[in-house]
């Protein structure tokens, strides 16, 4: 186009020149003929008029090139004017062209930038064309689609989505679209996929209409895509969600009408079909056809439209309905950026939960009155102490009037100084939830001495949010006031009840001393040659030795009975036996008088029964004594029948009589209350203590039994007892020892001997010298160590009580500060309960009490000394033919229950595994002590199974004085000893299942 414009300037500046030739030939023409003047005006007016045409000619060019919207060209015929106009054109389209190559860099720049890519695609040619960019949405290369784009882009497209782009195609080819927007998938040059947008539209068309080209964007929506896909998912779970929610749910747009609702929503107000049938249903319809659900139907349509026209949150309004229901509605205005879209509705039946409030209610009034009648101070505070309730009891209690108590601070008026942090430890464990009851001493408005018992718990409201804590208070002042006379009196008791134990201790020791001198030189005495007369002399001293030493057992067992430290054994005995024996001892004492002493035995009596022998020796021996002591004339008799035969067990009945003095019924009732007689008369005649029958009558219960008496004054007095025992087997009964005692078995052994008391150092010295003994005397614990130091000794025996160091003490030194392992063996005339323990706790290996039996004495020391092989026959003997174990003692134990037998057995197994683990341990550290206790501890409940063997071996190992030269002896016995036991376990597994 530049190039014509050019041509045409030429062409007018052509004819300019020729113009200006003209008017010199015009000039020159005044000079010519006219003829020539005539010719050569013909030919001006020629040129002139060819010079018009070319004139208009450039007008209608210039028009043209100024287009169609510009206005036409129709100014001066000058052809300086036209050129002017022309080179003020050309200027201005020169700036146009720039403008635009400006523009279209900005645009190839924006292009080039954007995320979208814009392309183009050309009908005819079926070519498409992509906007050079600096990213591609499909990440291609430019080397790999330059030239072949078309190709390229359909194979790009995923095969599953690629009939949208041929649809979109074939509709632009029929002419039924000019333009579209459509989303599928791309594949990446990675393999990955992704969702693409594309729009676009004709931007020319042929003749005919149809589309040549169109242009377009590609743009990447995946973001949006997952966006959408997660968004649909949370919609389905809200959706979900809401279909479920027990609460009912109806919101409606700014125009009433329901947008959404739940099930619950349908089910509260009886609403047919599903939710969804509700959606787009004007909420007015619903209002008025749910009227008559409610209570109060007026009411509800009043305060729904006062909600609709305020539009203000309302929580929680409780709505109640014509079925006895009571429903709470909650009523939400919803608004975005401050323009009103709607409202939500949520609806709760609450009536179970209003039953509970009124339940509680009156419950709580209820109880308010109970506390009020007990004389109970009920108080309410809140977080700060702050009173905010009472009532009158506490009022009362407190000595305040109700209007001086609320709103004060609880702690301030009540709380002593010193109980401040309690108050403090207390209102924390409130606000953890915790309740709990103390006692604290309080001010009131009238005494600062008052006690109060305080039961506090956290106060919650109806939100459960903890708001203070209740207490109701219990004044316990004059509770406190005879519980600290109580202490006192408890205390004196307590020294009282000292006192007597150690009144009693004392006694023992005191009288014990003299006995055991009296009793063994009386025994020394009758091994002299004695004339008939001073034999006689000897019994009677003798028998009022042991009558004194009676009451002092009587009073003895029957402290110990108090303080319910008596325990029994339970071994084979034969009842035959027993009685016989028992009877024989006390048959002379009633031929003596004249009286007739007759015993019967029923014959079905078992042989072996298991129980405490020693006790019911006592107890039938303090019957037996008493009916002979108080019969003068007649008969004293015992029976002794069965009243039950059982398999495993026998009851039975022993009923002594006499013909006595008996005793009135008055009497009767205090029979075996402690130090009881009839009169002060039988102490004087009879003697005793009068704790004769209360022992009696302990020792029975103790055993299980039952014991009663009838007696008529001046006829006689019958006793009947009923007591029942297990059955035994001969394996229960104890081992008769038939050892004797050699005359020199002490010979050679250095003992020595620590007594206070010169008696009982010449009875002790008495009897060992005649065993070939070498005795060495100290009379206190300070001299026995000094000649435990200084000399050496085989054995001590050791007294207990005596001054300057008391045995006890004595022995703790010889072990701890002498480092010595001597046998020490107690000789001590305390013989209540618990003083053996207190020896052994000392260091002592063994026990003996006076006044005791010679040979008691002599096998004691003998079997210390390791000398037991004096004694005649071995006490057990293997016999491989007796079994492991013998169950029948816990069978009877147990009556039968086979459940109890097989925890009992679990508990005996369990335990001596255990045991047996511990010893094996004690031995490897050397820790003997620990292994003598271990092994005195297992021995109970191996003998409890007839372990005879273990238990056998057992008590070696906890009795024997072990020193290191014996500890390869020790451990071949501790080897004995746990092969017998995984030998009997498997057994007893074996026979019960249960067992684990």
């Amino acid at each position: 186009m530049d190039e014509h414009l050019n041509r045409f300037i030429r062409a007018v500046h052509d004819s300019y020149e020729e113009y200006e030739r003209d008017r010199k030939l015009f000039n020159h023409a005044f000079a010519c003929s006219e003829k020539e003047y005539i010719q050569i005006n013909d030919k001006l007016k020629l040129e002139a008029r060819l010079k018009h045409a070319s004139i208009q000619q450039l007008k209608e060019t210039i028009n043209k090139f100024k287009g169609t919207h510009s206005h036409a060209y129709n100014e001066s015929d000058d052809l300086s004017d036209i050129i002017n106009y022309l080179e003020h054109e050309l200027q201005e389209k020169k700036k146009a062209d720039d403008l635009l190559q400006q523009s279209e860099k900005r645009l190839r720049l924006a292009l080039s930038t954007i995320d979208d890519n814009v392309w183009e695609y050309h009908f005819p040619t079926r070519t498409m064309t992509f906007a050079i960019n600096e990213k591609s949405i499909l990440d291609l290369d430019k080397n790999v689609y330059e030239g072949k784009e078309n190709l390229v882009w359909w194979q790009t497209i995923l095969e599953d989505d690629r009939h949208i782009a041929i649809e979109t195609f074939r509709q632009y080819m029929s002419g039924e679209i000019t333009r579209h927007c459509v989303e599928y998938r791309v594949k990446l040059t990675n393999g990955k996929t992704k969702w693409i947008l594309n729009r676009g539209g004709v931007i020319s068309k042929s003749k005919s209409g149809k589309p040549i080209t169109i242009i377009g964007t590609l743009t990447d929506i995946q973001n949006y895509k997952t966006i959408q896909s997660e968004l649909t998912e949370t919609a389905n779970r809200l959706a979900h969600l809401l279909k479920n929610l027990q609460t009912g749910v109806l919101l409606e747009d700014e125009n009433g009408t329901v947008v959404l609702t739940n099930k619950k929503f349908t089910e509260f107000f009886a609403y047919p079909g599903s939710p969804d049938t509700l959606v787009g249903i004007e909420c007015t319809e619903l209002y008025e056809t749910s009227t008559n659900l409610f209570k109060h139907p007026v009411e509800f349509l009043h305060q729904t439209a006062r909600h609709l026209k305020n539009r203000v949150p309302v929580n929680a309004e409780e709505l109640k309905m014509a079925d006895g229901r009571v429903l709470e509605r909650s009523y939400i205005p919803l608004f975005i950026d401050d323009i009103y879209r709607g409202h939500l509705w949520t609806y709760n039946d609450i009536t179970e939960r209003k039953r509970s409030e009124i339940q509680l209610k009156k419950q709580e009034e209820k109880y308010r009155s109970i506390i009020a009648n007990m004389n109970l101070g009920l108080i309410e505070v809140d977080l700060e102490e702050n009173i905010r309730y009472v009532n009158q009891s506490f009022c009362l209690m407190s000595g305040y009037e109700e209007h001086e108590l609320i709103g004060k601070n609880a702690a301030s008026l009540f709380v002593k100084e010193e109980d401040r942090g309690l108050i403090g430890a207390k209102n924390e464990s409130r606000q953890k939830g915790i309740s709990d009851a103390y006692e604290m001493n309080v001010k009131t408005k009238n005494s600062d001495a008052n006690w109060w018992l305080i039961c506090g718990a956290p106060l919650y409201n109806d939100n459960q949010q903890l708001i203070g804590s209740i207490g109701v208070h219990l004044d316990i002042t004059q509770q406190k006031i005879l519980e600290r006379q109580l202490m006192e009196a408890k205390d004196l008791a307590e020294r009282s009840v000292h006192a007597k134990d150690l009144f009693l201790a004392n006694m023992s020791h005191e009288i014990r001393t003299p006995m055991n001198a009296i009793l063994g030189m009386s025994k020394q005495l009758q091994k002299t040659i004695l004339n008939p007369q001073q034999q006689s002399f000897l019994e009677i001293i003798g028998t009022a030795a042991e009558n004194l030493l009676v009451i002092i057992n009587d009073i003895l067992d029957f402290s110990k009975l108090e303080a319910g430290k008596v325990t029994l054994e339970e071994i084979g005995f034969n009842m035959h036996d027993l009685i016989t024996n028992t009877s024989r001892i006390l048959k002379l004492k009633a031929e003596e008088k004249g009286l007739i002493f007759s015993v019967s035995i029923a014959p079905e009596v078992a042989k072996v029964l298991k129980g405490d022998p020693y006790r019911i020796n006592q107890v039938l021996m303090n019957l037996l004594s008493n009916s002979i002591k108080f019969t003068k004339r007649g008969k004293v008799t015992l029976q002794c029948l069965i009243n039950n035969n059982g398999p495993d067990a026998q009851q039975l009945e022993i009923i002594i009589s006499d013909t006595g003095k008996g005793m009135d019924e008055a009497y009767l009732k205090n029979l075996f209350n402690k130090f009881s007689q009839e009169d002060e008369s039988i102490a004087r005649s009879y003697g005793g203590t009068g704790l004769g029958m209360s022992i009696v009558k302990q020792l029975v219960e103790l055993m299980n039994g039952s014991i009663s008496v009838k007696s008529k004054k001046g006829e006689g007095t019958e006793v009947n007892i009923q007591l029942s025992f297990p059955k035994g087997t001969e394996s229960d009964l104890p081992k008769k020892d038939n050892s004797h005692v050699e005359a020199h078995i002490l010979a050679d052994k250095k003992i020595l001997l620590v007594e206070d008391n010169e008696m009982n150092r010449v009875v002790a010295e008495t009897i060992l010298n005649q065993y070939g003994a070498a005795i060495s005397e100290a009379v206190n614990g300070v001299e026995a160590v000094d000649a435990i130091r200084n000399h050496q000794y085989d054995i001590v025996l050791m007294d207990i009580q005596m001054p300057v160091m008391d045995g006890l003490e004595a022995t703790r030194t010889i072990r701890e500060d002498l480092q010595s392992n001597i046998p020490i063996i107690a000789l001590t005339a305390n013989a209540v309960k618990g003083e053996m323990e207190k020896c052994i706790q000392a260091g002592m290996n063994d026990y003996l009490s006076k006044p005791f039996e010679e040979e008691d004495l002599i096998r004691l020391i003998a079997k210390w000394l390791g000398r037991e092989t004096h004694f005649g026959p071995a006490k057990t003997a293997t016999v491989t033919a007796k079994p492991l174990y013998d169950l029948d003692k816990l069978k009877q134990i147990t009556r039968g229950d086979d459940k109890f037998m097989i925890k009992m057995l679990q508990v005996f197994i369990n335990e001596t595994l255990s045991g047996l683990a511990h010893l094996e341990k004690a031995f490897e550290e050397k820790n003997i002590k620990q292994v003598q206790f271990l092994s005195h501890r297992m021995k109970s409940s191996l003998n409890n199974l007839n372990i005879v063997e273990a238990a056998g071996i057992a008590e070696k190992m906890e009795k024997t004085m072990w020193t290191e030269s014996e500890y390869p002896v020790l451990q071949h016995q501790l080897t004995a000893f746990k092969k017998i036991i995984h030998e009997v376990i498997p057994m007893i597994r074996a026979e019960y299942d249960g067992l684990s």
